[in-house]
């Protein structure tokens, strides 16, 4: 099991001794990011507390990521906290095409929550209710966490809840297994969901703060723990660049897929720069699950805005805007989502006003949880991504489980593939043995490009594809053009999205570090419209305004050192 804990002792060293010399600085930036209750920020330890552990799973366990199909979200009304702490436009939007299951504290609660349902256009068609004490609204911390068990069964993991003052809550995995029906394990490792997220595929990531709060188990310990009940083989514990605040890594990272990460930026002159760009470069240079590097995506939050704290649901995503003067930040935001999540419906939700509003990191993923689908239609796939060698054919493989135990579609089950953007082709699969099935994909020729899909359906009916987001985002890989070539990790690469443009044009630029970037757009007849020299754009996002020019078709030439390259945008209004 690999164990990590990120490097970066040096730049938060260097943080806090600025802090030291600024505590003014400091005490501002603290106060943009104060939750709404200070019993959310840092516990460095809880003692033990009362839970009742299982035997851990046996046979093949998968964490299942936020991504995965979800048969509902989950979402707490709390009265001591004034309801839930997301406005009703978002569950009644999460209700249109997905079950919303709602804990209440007493039946009168549920007479309460069901007018306001009524009132505000949610759906009680697809609502439920539970009815079981509630201490908070903090679904996401509390919540269950769900695992699939020998690919056929999904099941609830308990764990005990960091928060000892808030012991209703810390029931609520055990009142979801019997509401959901679902078999339920203890693992006895304190925690809290907002510190941790999964790949799917044996990859799990949270700060530090999971050793902090368990002094009686060493790293190992915890390591073993979620191996054992999480079927956790890499679980990545880093240093949070927030420093000792809530220390909860939805706070400023996030999951987008398999190889995909956001990280959240700041200011150069924040106390936390240093930390946030070690935390981007760190996982720049991890190794995902599909065996490439991660992509790293950004949201730059110059006042604590809180996009990372998104909520990603049946391949839609929830991301907290702030609105008025943060409306230019949120747009951007926004952008990085669509370009990261391609297919994806990006939807941004303003939060409640008043007191109630999102503050900093605290906002809609803290309060939503999703519950994993029972019956879902998985399909377990390594792709082929990257340079390959010239073969007479490439196997694609998968292995389709329908956890609904319903029969799969035999014809549904294919492979689409297209070479160098060209239109799509169809390959049937062969079912092979056990849940395997398999395509070949017909010899290409050096240099080209093979984007790819798959797809099948079972008679529950439900419909999956691998990548999840399928067309939208296929898998790539490319065939070698005579000698070999090794794929450059370090190589300078640039983004440029959307394309067409409307109003605005984003330039990510990766392995920059302090280089002068040259960023220049022409016209149609070569005439210079646009001129911008950037210094050390690395993995940060850059916003070029297109709403003083006309509409049509540009050129953009991006030189940075020994990078350059050249990229036609279209302009439409």
């Amino acid at each position: 099991m690999k164990k990590i804990i990120l490097g970066i002792f040096v730049a938060m060293t260097t943080m806090f001794m600025t802090v030291a010399q600024n505590t003014d600085q400091y005490f501002e930036f603290m106060h943009a990011h104060h939750m709404l209750d200070s019993s959310e920020l840092y516990v460095p330890h809880v003692a033990s507390k009362a839970f009742t552990s299982t035997a851990p799973p046996t046979g093949v366990i998968r964490a299942i990521p936020e991504w995965d199909p979800a048969q509902a979200v989950l979402v707490s009304y709390a009265q001591s906290y004034s309801g839930f702490g997301i406005p009703y436009t978002l569950i009644a939007q999460e209700s249109q095409y997905c079950k919303v299951i709602t804990i209440v504290a007493s039946a009168a609660q549920q007479t309460t929550v069901t007018s306001s349902y009524t009132s505000n256009g949610v759906n009680l068609a697809n609502c439920s209710f539970v009815v079981a004490p509630i201490d908070s609204y903090w679904s996401r911390d509390y919540g269950p966490w769900f695992i699939m068990t020998n690919n056929n069964t999904i099941a609830v993991v308990d764990f005990p809840y960091n928060r000892p003052s808030r012991p209703n809550d810390d029931n609520v995995p055990v009142v979801m297994a019997s509401n959901l029906i679902e078999p339920l394990y203890g693992m006895n490792v304190m925690h809290t969901g907002g510190n941790y997220m999964c790949d799917g595929m044996g990859v799990a990531a949270m700060t530090d703060l999971v050793i902090d709060e368990n002094a009686g188990l060493t790293h190992a310990q915890i390591d073993t723990a979620f191996k054992q009940y999480m079927g956790i083989t890499n679980n990545y514990i880093v240093t949070d660049p927030l420093g000792q605040y809530i220390k909860h890594i939805d706070c400023w990272g996030k999951f987008l897929d398999v190889d995909k990460i956001l990280i959240a930026s700041v200011p150069t002159n924040n106390a936390q720069y240093s930390a946030y760009e070690a935390t981007a470069t760190y996982w720049a240079n991890q190794t995902s699950s599909y065996g490439n590097k991660y992509q790293v995506y950004r949201t730059y939050e110059p006042s604590g805005q809180p996009y990372s704290n998104s909520f990603i649901l049946n391949k839609k995503v929830f991301v907290p805007i702030m609105g008025g003067s943060s409306t230019t930040y949120d747009n951007d935001a926004l952008a990085v989502y669509q370009q990261a999540m391609p297919g994806y419906a990006v939807i941004g939700v303003l939060g409640l006003t008043g007191s109630n509003s999102w503050v900093s990191t605290d906002a809609l993923h803290c309060r939503n949880h999703e519950i994993a689908d029972k019956g879902m239609l998985y399909i377990k796939h390594l792709p082929l991504l990257g340079e390959k060698p010239m073969q007479t054919q490439y196997l694609i493989s998968a292995d389709v489980y329908a956890l609904s135990q319903s029969a799969l579609i035999t014809d549904s089950a294919w492979v689409k593939y297209r070479v160098n953007h060209a239109s799509w082709n169809t390959l049937a699969m062969t079912h092979g043995l056990n849940n395997n099935w398999t395509a070949n994909i017909p010899q290409q020729l050096a240099g080209d490009t093979i984007e790819y899909y798959i797809h099948a359906s079972d008679l529950s009916p439900r419909s999956q594809t691998h990548p999840l987001i399928g067309q939208y985002d296929p898998h790539k890989f490319w065939i070698a053009t005579g000698t070999t070539v090794v794929e450059d990790k370090n190589a300078v690469t640039a983004m440029v999205f959307p394309n067409p443009a409307v109003n605005n044009l984003y330039v990510q630029m990766v392995n920059t570090q302090d280089a002068t970037t040259h960023i220049r757009l022409f016209d149609m007849l070569g005439n210079e419209v646009k001129t911008l020299v950037e210094t050390n754009l690395d993995n940060k996002l850059l916003n070029i305004n297109l709403s003083d020019i006309p509409l049509g078709t540009y050129f953009l030439q991006i030189v940075s050192d020994n990078f350059s390259t050249n990229k036609k945008i279209m302009v439409m209004r």
